[in-house]
């Protein structure tokens, strides 16, 4: 499940990705936030973003409040993911990949809250 989970947030990642290229880190921050919880930016409204939504949804058996869980998990693991990469566009990237590889490292490598919701979540998801 949690290969899922981290698949999905990639995939989340990605649709909101040009705001990672902002020179103000907090501001690229929050509107990247602000798009995953929200979907109402102009990443979510391309192809790409409507692709990586409907695989979002379907990953989590076709249930909107278990998408949207995915979507404010993605939104909270991103300040972390700004950290670990000392906010460099390309290594967030890298960091998701090897997620995708290694997601048992990448699970434990977060503060027990987010780790807790995770679980949670991947609870609530059909198998």
């Amino acid at each position: 499940m949690l290969n899922r989970i981290f698949y999905v947030a990639a995939l989340l990642l990605s649709i909101s990705s040009q705001n990672l290229y902002a020179d103000d880190h907090d501001t690229a921050l929050t509107e990247t936030q602000n798009c995953l919880r929200n979907r109402n930016c102009e990443a979510a409204g391309t192809p790409a973003g409507k692709a990586a939504d409907q695989q979002a949804l379907a990953a989590v058996g076709n249930n909107p409040a278990n998408r949207q869980a995915l979507y404010n998990i993605s939104a909270d693991i991103m300040p972390i993911l700004l950290q670990q990469s000392a906010g460099d566009p390309d290594k967030m990237l890298i960091i998701m990949q090897q997620a995708q590889s290694n997601p048992e490292g990448f699970f434990n490598s977060l503060p027990p809250e987010i780790q807790a919701r995770i679980k949670s979540a991947a609870a609530a998801m059909p198998q």
